[in-house]
């Protein structure tokens, strides 16, 4: 999946014009290009595996050439073929960012490069529960596995491990018993970005799963109000389930469509997350299955539906109160775009310095906004706002 275009590629190259495979064959070709270019299948094993696979096509696969395939290709297309990213995705970076750093991205996003190492987030809410204090038990859990790992430098709570590793956290105790979940960097620096506070009535607009949700309540040590709000039931229920399983204990779940909140009142609430539906171009190394969701209309139907959830956060939280607005999303029109359009109402806040600046937009910077690049930061990449609501 990850690679599909680049592997198409390859078989129409192969295939003689007048030949047109049906489904069941062109899933045995997509097969074998992928063992024989990523993973150096002999013939004899591809034989083995694929009984009755068509011999001229697998003589035509080892006499291909990317020299000879790309000989006419200019510099977008073969990164599009080469990198395997739609050049619909390109077209719309080009503008914001060079083609040498969006091809940097897209690596970093197909695991090629950045990869060996997996955050994974210290859960506090259950650390009343132990004897010792948590960062000893997980040091000591640690070396027991012989699992090296480090504090981030940036986010509380935060550890890196080596990517290898992660099989043998999961079957830890300290794992499976809530102690620790798996977080990206990025998401988890939203949630430092909105630096939400005991006693607070805060709102998490598009909360599930629940993983940001949960470092909310824990920054909030299970004090005040977390009103979180959820469109499709079935992630309701896995939320529900993350929540209790984290000892999650003030947060209540609506289910319901967030551009129009079911509540009676507006101007309530001190801090709005608005971590918004989008494209999600910025997580393909988890979702490769989205590279081929890139187009005109996707990206429409997301640019409209967050403008409307910005419309209701504003109507939602009170005067001089903090709004975050992310998504896991490299596309001016769902970051930089979207924030121009509200700029009257906002009164931008001061990000980490570690973040990158966001995008210059008409020869400046959006103030309050930046960007976390796979290539840099080594997360997912993602669009942050912090902004204060002016009293009007």
């Amino acid at each position: 999946m990850r690679f599909y275009n680049k592997i198409n590629f390859i078989i129409k190259r192969v295939l003689p014009n007048y030949i047109t495979p049906t489904t069941s064959q062109l899933a045995h070709f997509l097969y074998v290009t992928y063992r024989i270019f990523w993973e150096r299948a002999s013939d004899n094993t591809i034989y083995r595996e694929m009984k009755g696979i068509d011999k001229n096509f697998l003589k035509n696969l080892r006499k291909f050439s990317w020299e000879k395939a790309l000989k006419r290709k200019d510099e977008k297309e073969k990164l599009s073929i080469c990198e395997a990213v739609p050049s619909f995705m390109i077209n719309h970076l080009l503008p914001v960012l060079s083609l040498d750093f969006i091809k940097d991205n897209i690596q970093a996003m197909n695991g090629l490069i950045g990869s060996d190492r997996t955050f994974v987030r210290i859960n506090r809410l259950l650390e009343k529960n132990l004897a010792q204090n948590l960062n000893t038990v997980i040091k000591s859990e640690f070396e027991k596995e012989k699992i090296p790992f480090n504090k981030d430098p940036h986010v509380v709570d935060l550890l890196t491990i080596p990517t290898y590793m992660k099989n043998n956290v999961l079957k830890n105790r300290i794992y499976q018993e809530g102690y620790l979940i798996f977080q990206d960097k990025a998401s988890a620096a939203v949630i430092e970005v909105l630096s939400p506070q005991p006693g607070e009535l805060i709102c998490d607009m598009c909360a599930a799963p629940g993983m940001k949700t949960s470092l909310i309540a824990q920054n909030m040590e299970n004090k005040g109000r977390i009103i979180a709000g959820e469109f499709l039931n079935k992630r309701i229920i896995i939320m529900k389930g993350l929540l209790n399983h984290l000892s999650v204990l003030n947060t209540h779940i609506l289910n319901t469509d967030s551009i129009i909140f079911p509540l009676r009142f507006e101007n309530i609430f001190d801090r709005i997350l608005l971590d918004a539906p989008c494209t999600g171009n910025g997580t393909f190394l988890i979702n490769p299955e989205l590279k081929w969701r890139q187009n005109e209309k996707f990206l429409h139907q997301n640019t409209v539906l967050q403008k409307k959830l910005f419309e209701n956060a504003l109507k939602l939280l009170k005067p001089n109160g903090i709004l975050v607005y992310s998504t896991c999303s490299l596309y001016p029109e769902e970051g930089e775009y979207l924030i121009m359009k509200f700029q009257d109402y906002l009164e931008p806040q001061t990000l980490p310095k570690w973040f990158s600046p966001s995008y210059n937009i008409e020869g400046s910077v959006l103030p309050g906004t930046g960007r976390l690049f796979p290539s840099i930061h080594h997360t997912q990449g993602f669009f942050i706002g912090k902004f204060k609501k002016k009293e009007i």
